[in-house]
């Protein structure tokens, strides 16, 4: 029964402040971004999902490419993935979203580029929540599925980016949400050579890279052009941004607290400077990492230790997963000793390690830190990259960031959440909360009512209202569900069938859980969101080997327009100066943004500049100071003329083709888009469709007669309706002829 008006008044600002709450369990600054869940059914997945693996490693060493079972999901995965696409994707990744040096690059998701005709200048980030281990996942799969050497040289970038990641604080197993090495870095392609500057000062890595390696991946990343990464925000900041950003820079950045730090958020995180004592002195990286970050970087290192059991794969992608793979061990074991990650923070001194979002950059204290470890998955997947690992039955995993108490503070005896005593402990990998698993958490009462039933009420009385509720928590529920996939990629890794069918049914019940949080916040109100986050759901079920929703997925039509979005970063437009805006409109910017910050940034910004702004027009240019006035007095500052690029997420519908490959295939695309070129022009069309239409019906082909002149594509010794099938899916596919 829905509860009278004076009731129901009370309720809703309580379930407000429950919201907020559910928020905070995963939360840090802002969030990661039909079928039933597995039940019993998920062991028996297990076997089969074992044999698809196998053969999805052999397959790309093959001449010969198993009969498809499903020729619609083979042409689905040529579309999206075949394999010279892949390569290209790939460069364009490593040329534009990756941040360190050349022979390792950690994910950014964001980046300024401007072009001028083959000079590129590239300023990356500041960026909150970037897809670190999930890209670096994501590219394992497609190594493994094409074992391609720009894909090989890509894992090796990418793990010791991760190792990077790990080393660049100097205190072993903290993680950060970006790093920078501190230096602007030249790579001239046609000269194939790299130069290194802070301050205008010559510098080397502190790691060198072989110099084979590095001059294999000079010629295979940047071939062409010279590439300026200003990977210095000390420099940037106070050059690039104040004009480029004008409100982030008024407000946050060009408040300086060097050589402590960088201000980059006012909530979430500062760039703290590695100092002098440490090998990577003079790099920043970003400060309390908060848990919703850590699912990510999970994947990536559970990728590091499939890929470094890989007999198939290259000698150095095998060392530098193993290198992958310490890094991680040293982040769980510092994860499992405090249950939380640590950090470096702006109120202690840089050897004094604390848990990560105690207390704000601008210096007011969160209603809970960020760090502590509050949900199972992530307290169990910090134990799986940990040295100890993690085996059935798991052991229990305190998670002292848990929600009951701050639910049961703001709903009182209305919610049925009982409290544990002392820090509660996990003894599960379904463990939810309030003593609930996944699969019966939306049966928790508020109100003598199923909570979620509760909210859906409110919502169809007044649309939006759900929102209110569990909006925040919908939005960092995603990584909490990651969490789990790690650990099912884990026990995948570690050769764990026992594990691997527990996590699998608990991420089943979690996407059903998905499902039914963006059924009940958008059905009614914004159906586009309601699409992409069932289009997630998905995306989890298939790399999980769970039954996939073929509505929810929209024939991966979602990853298809991902995919054109990165492969347009090979076609940036030349750089052309923005418009100048007038001093009045810098100030209404400004004064807008600064409306919304805590008191606390708001007495800040008033102290230092008053009423007048730290950037100002200049004739055709800007000019600005920042704080201290000694330190950044007036000077010419950049006319903003790079495009912002962000938002990626590199093939994370490409794991489907080995966990769900009746939706997805990528045996064709393994063979790629040259085995289909028939007429040898670089590029599939329709001569090539007619070549195979020609010899349709033949038998007998094989290497005495090129298997049929090439028209026998799968090389099953017939030219048959599959061969034809395969033709017309590769229509339009193009590759650069050597």
């Amino acid at each position: 029964m829905t509860p009278a008006a004076g009731d129901g008044r009370r309720l809703r600002g309580r379930l407000r402040i429950a919201g907020a709450c559910l928020h905070l369990l995963v939360a840090a600054c802002g969030g990661g971004g039909g079928a039933p869940g597995a039940g019993d059914a998920a062991s028996d997945v297990a076997p089969q999902l074992d044999a698809a693996e196998v053969a999805a490693d052999a397959a790309p060493d093959a001449t010969r490419a198993r009969p498809v079972e499903h020729p619609e999901a083979a042409a689905l995965g040529f579309r999206l993935y075949y394999r010279e696409r892949v390569d290209r994707l790939l460069g364009a990744w490593n040329r534009f979203m990756l941040v360190g040096d050349t022979g390792m690059g950690v994910t950014i998701g964001r980046t300024a580029v401007a072009r001028a005709g083959d000079d590129w200048e590239l300023v990356p980030g500041p960026n909150d929540n970037n897809l670190i281990g999930t890209s670096t996942w994501t590219t394992w799969y497609a190594y493994r599925l094409f074992r391609t050497r720009p894909l090989a040289l890509s894992l090796v970038r990418m793990f010791d980016g991760l190792v990077f990641l790990e080393s660049i604080s100097g205190h072993p197993g903290l993680t950060a949400r970006m790093v920078y090495p501190g230096w602007t870095r030249v790579v001239d392609g046609p000269g194939r050579t790299v130069r290194r500057t802070r301050a205008g000062l010559e510098v080397q890595p502190p790691v060198p890279l072989d110099p084979a390696l590095e001059a294999e991946l000079l010629a295979t990343f940047w071939p062409a052009g010279r590439w300026t990464y200003r990977e210095d925000p000390s420099e940037s900041f106070f050059s690039h941004y104040p004009a480029a950003d004008v409100t982030a820079y008024a407000i946050t950045y060009s408040f300086d607290a060097l050589p402590g730090y960088l201000r980059v958020s006012d909530c979430c995180t500062s760039l703290m400077r590695t100092p002098e004592s440490y090998p990577w002195a003079g790099g920043f990286w970003g400060n309390h990492n908060s848990r919703d970050n850590f699912p990510d970087l999970g994947l990536g290192f559970v990728a590091a230790l499939a890929a470094s059991q890989d007999s198939l794969a290259a000698p150095e992608v095998r060392a530098a997963a193993e290198r992958a793979v310490a890094a991680g061990r040293r982040v769980g074991d510092l994860m499992v000793a405090n249950d939380a990650l640590m950090t470096v923070d702006e109120h202690h001194d840089y050897d004094t390690l604390v848990v990560s979002g105690q207390r704000r950059p601008d210096g007011e204290t969160e209603i809970e830190d960020l760090g502590s470890l509050g949900d199972c998955g992530m307290a169990y997947l910090a134990r799986a990259v940990s040295s100890g690992g993690l085996a059935m039955p798991v052991p229990e995993a305190p998670v002292p960031g848990s929600v009951e108490r701050l639910l049961v503070g703001a709903l009182g005896g209305l919610v049925d959440c009982p409290l544990p005593e002392g820090v509660r402990a996990c003894e599960a990998l379904d463990e939810a909360y309030c003593g609930k698993t996944w699969a019966t958490l939306p049966a928790m009462e508020v109100a003598g009512q199923p909570w979620l039933d509760l909210v859906e009420e409110l919502d169809v009385d007044a649309p939006g209202t759900a929102e209110q509720f569990i909006g925040s928590f919908q939005d960092d529920y995603y990584e909490v569900t990651a969490a789990m996939l790690g650990l099912l990629e884990y026990a995948r890794a570690s050769g764990q069938p026992e594990l691997a069918a527990s996590a699998r049914a608990a991420l089943g019940d979690m996407t059903a859980l998905m499902r039914r949080f963006a059924d009940i916040l958008w059905a009614r109100t914004n159906p586009e969101r309601l699409a992409a986050r069932r289009f997630e759901a998905a995306l989890f079920d298939g790399a999980g080997g769970l039954p996939v929703d073929a509505g929810d997925l929209g024939g991966l039509a979602r990853e298809a327009a991902r995919l054109q979005r990165i492969e347009a970063l090979l076609d940036v437009p030349e750089a052309v100066p923005a418009v100048l805006k007038s001093d009045e409109e810098l100030r209404a910017e400004i004064e807008a943004r600064i409306a919304g910050k805590s008191e606390t940034v708001k007495a800040r910004y008033a102290a230092e500049y008053g009423d007048t702004p730290p950037v100002r027009r200049a004739g055709e240019g800007y000019e600005a100071r920042g704080a201290p006035e000694s330190a950044h007095p007036w000077q010419p500052v950049e006319r903003p003329r790079h495009i912002d690029y962000g938002g990626f997420r590199l093939l994370e519908g490409l794991p489907l083709c080995v966990h769900s490959p009746e939706t997805v295939d990528c045996t064709w695309a393994a063979l790629g888009c040259e085995r289909v070129d028939l007429d040898g022009d670089g590029a599939v069309g329709e001569a090539d469709r007619e070549a195979v239409s020609a010899r349709l019906g033949a038998t007998g082909c094989g290497d005495q007669d090129d298997w049929c002149d090439g028209a026998d594509l799968d090389r099953t010794g017939a030219v048959d309706a599959t061969d034809a099938a395969f033709a017309e899916a590769a229509q339009g596919c193009w590759y650069a002829k050597p």
